[in-house]
């Protein structure tokens, strides 16, 4: 618009440049001379002029082009005392379009009172933008660069930002391949564990522009910016119960600022759930995308493997193997978005050690249940410390056996476990074994238990361990034998 102004006003002036020339051609034509025209005073009082145009539009005239560069200079000046290390400029486009005009009416200072109105002081900068969503205005290209350099720091350090410009300006053409010993190989690997590149997730535009003073930002405010973000209008669906003013303070909106942005909405109007309200909410500028490449060490869990052994009874295993976990070394490409991992891509494995599988043999040959008649010693050793009879003035059912070498508890014949648990008639932890020929046996006081109901045990299996459970005057077994129903000496069936 201020340019077309500019060309029509060019286009009047030439217009009455003409009328004036016609004008001294018509004076020439009724008689008067060059010499009339000079000693004639009216003569003197035509001059030449200049109309003053900014950005388009004419503001004034004045006799000279100093009046109006004079002000600029004047303006320019005092703004340097305060912005010493700024080269300034003034911010309007100014145009001069000289005419001659009989005697001229000039007011040079209301000129100058117009020009310190209209005019304003900026600098040449660079403006750095995301996209074409402009991040702020910053006096040099250096200093913009230094803000996008700031950005990235806040992901990486400095020396490894520094170490990605030498690699972006290396000449890889001039790489050779060479043959590395071990210690250079290692080397090779731990620098390979670095970032290898940071970088932004829309385009990153550092263009020249002249800008007002009052325009310009400095890094912490654009750091702070950045971080904030663009706020953006975005569609929010009414969830079930929610009102208007949750909606607001969702979205730190006022009242009058959500109003504003749904005119449709009536005050104090009740919402649908599913309805769409319009709110603004701050969306990142962009993201900082760092790739690096990380080496990490990780476990190989060992497998079991399951053997079945036809030697070994049922019910009974045994760990033929150990198993041992193995290591392995891998290097992944991490990709991070805003500091956050959100991709981890494999380049390579290598195998440390390997695992060792478990290999567990489970018995599968089946014992008779059945007992042979003949018993054996149901410890280890030990000796008899209370036999069967009248004992504190009450009926002692078995035998008690005390001090054995060791606390292992044996069945005395093939049989069925018809019972394992804890009693609390005074036995504690017992086992009872039905040994299927008309013969039971018991065994009491128990301190843990290695077999359950159902389970078919042979002939001097260990089927517990030694303790002190129920009511009990120490660490020893109590052991009854029973032959269909009825109560038997032990000492008469079974033997050391």
């Amino acid at each position: 618009m201020g340019i077309r102004n500019s060309q029509k006003h060019k286009e009047t002036i030439i217009q009455k440049v003409m009328i004036l020339t016609l004008f001294t051609f018509a004076l020439g034509l009724f008689g008067f001379s060059a010499n009339t025209y000079a000693s004639d005073d009216r003569f003197e009082l035509i001059k030449t002029v200049y109309h003053v145009y900014v950005d388009g539009e004419e503001i004034g005239i004045v006799d000279e082009k100093s009046v109006v560069e004079d002000t600029k200079k004047q303006m320019i000046n005092k703004a340097e005392d305060r912005f010493k290390d700024i080269q300034l400029t003034v911010n309007e486009d100014i145009q001069y379009v000289p005419e001659r005009i009989f005697n001229p009416e000039i007011n040079n200072k209301a000129m100058k009172e117009k020009l310190a109105d209209k005019l304003t002081i900026g600098v040449m900068g660079v403006k750095v933008s995301f996209d074409g969503k402009t991040l702020g205005h910053f006096k040099t290209k250096e200093e913009a660069e230094k803000i996008i350099e700031e950005l990235k720091l806040q992901h990486i350090s400095e020396d490894t930002l520094n170490s990605l410009k030498k690699q972006a300006v290396t000449n890889t053409s001039d790489i050779k391949t060479i043959s590395l010993s071990t210690k250079e190989k290692e080397e090779d690997k731990q620098e390979k564990d670095q970032i290898k590149s940071v970088s932004f997730d829309k385009r990153v535009d550092i263009t020249a522009t002249k800008v007002t003073i009052d325009e310009l930002i400095d890094q912490e405010k654009a750091l702070s910016i950045f971080k904030k973000g663009i706020l953006k209008t975005k569609v929010h669906e009414v969830k079930e119960d929610e009102s208007a003013e949750e909606v607001a303070e969702q979205y730190d909106l006022t009242m009058d600022e959500f109003y504003e942005l749904n005119p449709g909405l009536k005050k104090k109007e009740n919402l649908k759930e599913g309805q769409k309200v319009y709110v603004t909410e701050y969306a990142p500028f962009a993201k900082v995308i760092v790739k690096e490449n990380v080496t990490k060490e990780h476990t190989i869990e060992h497998k079991s493997e399951v053997k079945k052994d036809d030697k070994m009874p049922k019910g009974d295993s045994k760990i033929e193997q150990s198993g041992k976990d193995g290591k392995k070394r891998v290097q992944y490409e991490v990709t991070k978005v805003n500091g956050k991992v959100a991709e981890e891509k494999v380049l390579s494995e290598e195998i440390l050690s390997e695992p060792v599988t478990e290999i567990k043999l489970e018995g599968t040959k089946i014992i008779p249940s059945r007992g042979t008649g003949s018993f054996h010693w149901p410890t280890v050793g030990g000796y008899i410390s209370s036999k069967k009879g009248q004992r504190w003035g009450r009926s002692h059912k078995g035998i008690d056996i005390a001090r054995p070498s060791s606390r292992s508890i044996l069945a005395v014949d093939n049989g069925t476990v018809s019972s394992a648990g804890f009693n609390s008639g005074g036995y504690g932890n017992r086992i009872i074994i039905n040994h299927n020929n008309g013969f039971k046996s018991v065994y009491a006081h128990l301190a843990s238990m290695n077999v359950k109901v159902g389970q078919t045990v042979k002939k001097g299996q260990k089927i517990g361990v030694m303790g002190s459970t129920g009511n009990s005057t120490g660490v020893h077994l109590h052991f009854e034998l029973y032959k269909n129903g009825s109560l038997l000496n032990p000492l008469k069936y079974i033997s050391q």
